[in-house]
């Protein structure tokens, strides 16, 4: 049982050790007021001086330290660095790509249907004086995507990428095809329905792809050409909006519009331009095509080839 009371032999200890108190109170005041406030500053001197990776053990002090030397430290570990300043990666570039020689001219395939083929020879014309490229006018009469007669595109793009190891593809084909059925999942579709439209893009986006697997560097895909009626035009303006989507679904495919270029400024064909069917070029007209392809290929290479 704990006695909270205390004896006389008990109280004379007390105050001894008391009086023994007040005189050691007495010399450490004696010797402060001779020194000033050294004592105070050689403290914070030595706390200073420290070693920064000096931390302390009492959760106090830890939690009172100041906030720009938690940052120093913060500053100073390589882990906190990494992890407060991370880095996204940047988005992939397009390949640079070589420039043309007249020992070492573009490859050009140019291929399609029948309106293709005007502007794939104009093309070959416009190169020709420079030399720096070599353009194989690839077209077939009376093609088209929907249909593999009377040619099979995917399959003959292979054959003919394969043997000619190109560094540009041009395409342009649409004319044959807005009329025509496709089947999509067993069943067959006419154009405007979204299941012909869906499929028709998706066939352009595999011809590009079979280009591109194949080493060529940019395919640029040439738009169909506003036509003698309004409803043929409409069509062709459908099937151009399609062509883009599958141009922007890719860096190294490159939509070339041939709609406005041969029509007026108040949205007429310009006659000046077409064959007599109206559909068909005249050679101004296929110039103005092939001139629009080259430069979007000059551009595309760095305006490092001429005319």
């Amino acid at each position: 049982m704990r006695s909270e009371r205390t004896t006389g032999r008990g109280r004379t200890a007390s105050a001894a050790a008391v009086l023994a108190s007040a005189l050691v109170l007495l010399v450490v005041a004696t010797l402060a007021a001779g020194c000033g406030a050294a004592a105070p500053q050689q403290v914070a001197a030595s706390a200073s001086s420290a070693p920064a990776s000096t931390t302390s053990s009492s959760p106090a002090a830890s939690s009172a330290a100041s906030p720009a030397a938690d940052a120093s430290v913060a500053t100073a570990s390589p882990a906190a660095s990494v992890a407060a300043a991370p880095s996204a990666s940047p988005s992939p570039e397009p390949p640079p790509l070589d420039k043309p020689t007249r020992k070492r001219p573009l490859r050009v395939y140019f291929g399609g249907d029948s309106l293709s083929g005007m502007p794939g020879i104009m093309l070959a014309q416009l190169t020709a004086k420079s030399g720096l490229a070599k353009v194989n006018a690839a077209y077939v009469e009376s093609s088209r995507l929907t249909y593999t007669q009377p040619v099979d595109w995917p399959a003959r793009l292979k054959q003919q990428m394969s043997a000619g190891h190109y560094d540009v593809g041009i395409f342009m084909i649409g004319a044959n095809d807005s009329g025509m059925p496709m089947l999509v999942g067993g069943k067959s579709v006419m154009y405007p329905n979204k299941q012909w439209l869906a499929e028709y893009e998706s066939r352009a986006k595999q011809i590009a792809a079979i280009m591109l697997h194949s080493g060529v560097k940019r395919v640029y895909w040439v738009g169909m050409p506003i036509m003698p009626s309004s409803s043929e035009s409409k069509k062709m303006r459908a099937l151009n909006r399609l062509f883009e989507d599958a141009a922007a679904s890719s860096p190294d495919i490159v939509y070339v519009d041939s709609y406005d270029l041969l029509s007026t400024k108040s949205g007429e064909l310009k006659a000046s331009l077409r064959s007599g069917d109206g559909i068909h070029y005249t050679n101004d007209g296929a110039m103005v095509v092939a001139k629009a392809v080259w430069q979007a290929i000059k551009k595309d290479w760095g305006g490092r080839v001429a005319d």
